[in-house]
């Protein structure tokens, strides 16, 4: 199923006359995204309170190994790699079936590309904190599903409210807080500050850094 979402945007782009590599890009990830963070939420850090669970955890911190190494490890296999891998499957799609717009934009193509990666990080680390912290599948992946939706609804609803009041500053808080948005509309030309496009890198790395101090300090086994 999420496999099928992930290759709903390639589907759209190659029937429809495309000719902008930016719109082409845009238009075969954002349906990934979302496939993206159901996988991350459902199979990614959902998989680590069965790790948890069924004491693999346990046999690992029971190695000589840093505590940091694992957390960085479970980052990698649960967050990262998953990203790349389901992000660029549509995507190479489109630009086989599309090689002749793709290539006309080969540096916009990547951006985007690397936009949507560090907005599905951001989702799957806060994903794999709460799955540390609830040590529960179900419970893992309700939360997660939950605040992702949360999320997405705040930076919508601070962009409306921020048009409605003519307030800059809260517009431009929920667009950052939506990184592909932001370097989509810049590559089309509109005006986007620069300093919108470090809100979600930011977040991400406090992530990283959070879960990493958890994991090390207060994660405790069962």
């Amino acid at each position: 199923m999420i496999l099928l979402v992930a290759m709903l945007g390639a589907i759209i782009v190659t029937i429809q006359p495309i000719t902008n590599p930016v719109i082409a890009t845009s238009t075969a990830l954002e349906p990934t995204l979302f496939a993206t963070v159901l996988f991350l939420a459902i199979r990614g850090a959902s998989g680590v309170t069965w790790l948890i669970q069924s004491g693999i955890i346990n046999v690992y911190i029971s190695y000589p190994i840093p505590k940091i190494s694992l957390i960085l490890i479970l980052i990698l296999s649960r967050v990262l790699i998953p990203s790349l891998l389901i992000l660029a499957s549509p995507l190479l799609i489109v630009s086989i079936l599309l090689s002749n717009v793709m290539v006309k934009g080969i540096d916009e193509v990547l951006g985007l590309y690397l936009a949507y990666t560090y907005q599905a990080m951001l989702y799957g680390l806060l994903f794999l904190l709460i799955a540390l912290r609830s040590k529960s599948q179900t419970t893992s992946g309700l939360i997660s599903v939950a605040l992702y939706f949360t999320y997405t609804a705040l930076y919508v609803i601070l962009v409306s409210i921020g048009g409605s009041i003519g307030s800059d500053t809260i517009r431009r808080i929920g667009e950052s807080m939506y990184l592909p948005g932001i370097v989509y509309y810049s590559y089309l030309g509109q005006d986007m500050d620069i300093d919108q496009m470090l809100l979600v890198p930011i977040i991400s790395l406090i992530l990283i850094l959070t879960t990493t101090i958890y994991f090390s300090r207060r994660f405790e086994v069962l």
